[in-house]
């Protein structure tokens, strides 16, 4: 294809084949190759050169938008050569998480990387990395679950690592009836809407939250933590998890009501923190990185 592009632009095998650093008997075999295969003829053969036959401009056209994306694909791989950094991480809706490669981020005095982090659901999270998407995946699971969790992971050659057991909390804005309790029981939280995550698959072990079935009068399920903060913020909603961020600092979100995290009372058992990765892949240094920066700000939250 790109023989014919080149010969139609000079419109003389001589010059294209001098503009493609090949002999001239080499590109008029090949083009002779294309016609035969296709059965058309692509130039019309004269002593002053070639021109395009209707057939030659028509192939012209798709040939032309081929090479350039071949050229687009081969640039994007080529290009990867020069980038010293690349990571990738998956995360369920966990502000530490993004926290974390946040840090990351202000640490990479580099001119080139390539990274991402990516908030999905639970069970993308586990295929992203299943599939190479990303190199780690940060869940959180509750105790109910973990063992549930691992067996999936198994099957698709995974492996969980803890980080940190850590505590749940209630999620209200400060004007929320309950907000001056120094902790809430599910009892108390029952006459109000819980905010919660749609996973779009029917398992709960796939939640980075813990469900009460006794609570599910009153759900609202949403796709997004910022959905999730601005219906906590504004509404006598509630939230379940292990941390929930709280920006009240700027224009946008200025008088709308800071978010509470209280203590879920009487409620033993922990959320499991941990990473998940390919169990024969090893860390690259861009993952062992990131995840010293989520284990510190981890530290902090389960010291409160």
């Amino acid at each position: 294809m790109k023989y014919i592009i080149e010969t139609s632009k000079h419109q003389s095998f001589s010059e294209a084949s001098k503009a493609l650093f090949i002999s001239q008997s080499t590109l008029s075999t090949a083009i002779k190759s294309v016609e035969e295969s296709l059965g058309i003829i692509l130039f019309h053969r004269n002593n002053r050169g070639v021109t395009l036959t209707y057939d030659g401009e028509d192939y012209l056209k798709y040939a032309k938008e081929i090479v350039y994306q071949s050229e687009q694909l081969e640039q994007r791989y080529q290009s990867r050569k020069y980038l010293p950094m690349r990571f990738s991480v998956s995360t369920q809706r966990l502000p530490f998480a993004v926290r974390s490669f946040t840090k990351l981020t202000s640490d990479l005095n580099l001119d080139t990387y390539d990274i991402a982090i990516r908030e999905c659901p639970t069970y993308s999270v586990i295929h992203d990395v299943a599939t190479h998407r990303s190199e780690l995946g940060i869940l959180s699971i509750h105790n109910s679950y973990i063992s549930s969790i691992k067996k999936v992971l198994v099957s698709y050659n995974l492996c969980f690592n803890e980080i940190s057991q850590l505590k749940p909390y209630v999620f209200i804005n400060s004007l929320h009836p309950l907000a001056t309790k120094k902790s809430i029981s599910l009892e108390d939280l029952e006459p109000y809407p819980f905010v919660t995550y749609d996973q779009k698959i029917d398992l709960s072990h796939f939640t980075e939250e813990i469900l009460f079935y006794k609570l599910l009068n009153r759900n609202i399920h949403v796709s997004d933590r910022c959905t999730k903060i601005a219906l906590v913020r504004n509404c006598n909603c509630f939230s379940i998890g292990p941390d929930l961020t709280n920006s009240n600092a700027d224009i946008f979100h200025k008088g709308l009501g800071e978010i509470l995290a209280i203590p879920l009372k009487n409620f033993p058992e922990p959320l499991h923190l941990g990473y998940i990765s390919l169990i024969s892949q090893p860390l690259s240094k861009l993952s062992k990185q990131y995840l010293r920066y989520l284990e510190s700000d981890v530290k902090t939250i389960a010291k409160l």
